[in-house]
């Protein structure tokens, strides 16, 4: 078999990582230089996920240099998936959990019970089917059978991008209805949920386009690691997704005459005395999306 399909993928996945998690460092370091009096549990949230993240990121590396330094050229190392592959796949497991559920607590916060359920249950479902996975790879480790998981593979991937578009679709739904409901007066709003939209679908989009890109590599070629190549990424992709909505609030970092303190802004909208019920949810949403962004357990 070629190496180009074997360690070649690997290798461009490991340098593609490495740019995410430089992008990762620079987020965390913000929000926690920014955000400092945030909850304790959407911190520590942030905190574990950042360090499975990292043990995952250590683990592709791992696995490169172990198939490109450790064992080059060996056909029966290289016919055999080790157990970077499976650490890859239950880190990325957690971490996609992680921040799917952090996602779609944060909209059950708008009582649509329903929608949230059915996210929940696409979450719990790719968490079972990624787990099914890793444990079958660290028991049948040879690349020969891997196709023995091909159906539980397109099912995680597809559940993955189903699951992310679905979050993003159900925030846009409601950033839509909470823009009906502001007056031209309200530009600060307007202003706040352009920004809300354009994270959600940039985030969204991203990690189910890298979770579709993996599933027709494996699919076109089950005996390569392009699959496990764009796989090495989806982590990364989704502590940015995390961090992006969590750093897109206003800073409160720097205190004002008003003496507001660092890392956490009050509650207010400018100049809004309303009892209209739309123009109130909107800045409820805008609220709990930009400047509160609390974790509910």
């Amino acid at each position: 078999m070629s190496l180009d399909i074997v360690t070649g993928p690997l290798l461009i996945g490991t340098w593609a990582n490495s740019l995410l998690y430089t992008a990762e460092l620079f987020e965390i370091k913000y929000y926690f230089s920014h955000f400092r009096n945030d909850e304790w549990k959407l911190k520590t949230l942030v905190i574990v996920a950042f360090l499975i993240d990292t043990v995952s990121t250590l683990g592709d590396y791992a696995c490169v240099y172990l198939y490109t330094i450790t064992h080059a050229g060996d056909p029966a190392y290289l016919a055999d998936q080790h157990w970077p592959i499976p650490l890859y796949i239950f880190t990325t497991a957690v971490i996609a959990i992680l921040v799917q559920s952090y996602l779609a607590l944060r909209y059950w916060r708008f009582k649509n019970i329903a929608v949230t359920l059915i996210i929940l249950f696409l979450i719990i479902t790719a968490f079972g089917v990624i787990c099914a996975i890793g444990v079958f790879i660290a028991l049948f480790p040879a690349v020969k059978v891997r196709y023995k998981v091909e159906i539980a593979a397109g099912i995680w991937l597809v559940t993955e991008a189903v699951t992310d578009l679905s979050i993003s679709a159900a925030l846009l739904w409601e950033f839509r209805k909470a823009r009906r409901n502001l007056i031209e007066t309200q530009r600060p709003l307007n202003g706040a949920l352009d920004r809300l939209v354009a994270v959600t679908i940039q985030t969204g989009t991203v990690t189910a386009t890298i979770a579709v890109a993996a599933l027709i590599a494996y699919l076109l070629k089950q005996e390569s690691n392009i699959g496990v190549g764009f796989g090495f990424t989806l982590g990364r992709a989704y502590m940015l997704s995390m961090l992006a909505n969590l750093n897109v609030r206003r800073s409160g970092k720097s205190p004002s005459s008003t003496g507001r303190s660092p890392g956490r802004m009050p509650m207010t909208f400018g100049t809004m005395s309303t009892d209209d019920p739309g123009t109130i949810r909107a800045s409820f949403l805008l609220g709990l999306f930009r400047l509160r962004a609390e974790f509910v357990m």
